[in-house]
């Protein structure tokens, strides 16, 4: 039996987390729901994870704070960085420092189904070796 590939998804928007998970689990994906952004290191060291999803902005912590972690710690785990911008820096500026910095692939939001699997699949394809 074939496992399907986890995505872990990083998000504080809740809704946005429950509604890209039904998008995944449609599209053969399970994942891993993380609220904060404290649980993610935890996590893609204790579960079996394919990818990370990431918003970039967040309360506690930013995505570039946790690419570079996961960068330190797992170099081949696939990240894809997701943005709907913030305050003055438009989502396309965001994204292109999140790839400077380690992003496999990036997401604008809002996005639908075929944009997140697109970002899937070419983060996944970034690092075949994973």
């Amino acid at each position: 039996m074939q496992m399907r590939p986890v995505v872990l998804l990083v998000d504080d928007d809740v809704t946005l987390l429950h509604t890209t998970s039904k998008m995944l689990e449609i599209a053969g994906f399970d994942s891993v729901l993380a609220e904060s952004p404290a649980r993610v290191l935890d996590l893609t060291q204790n579960i079996s994870t394919t990818v990370v999803l990431l918003d970039m902005f967040m309360p506690e912590r930013d995505g570039i704070e946790i690419i570079q972690e996961i960068r330190r710690l797992q170099p081949d785990l696939p990240i894809v960085a997701m943005s709907g911008g913030w305050r003055t820096m438009k989502s396309a500026q965001t994204l292109e420092v999140a790839r400077a910095l380690g992003a496999d692939a990036v997401l604008s939001k809002p996005f639908d189904r075929e944009s997140l699997l697109a970002a899937l699949n070419a983060a996944l394809d970034a690092r075949p070796g994973r």
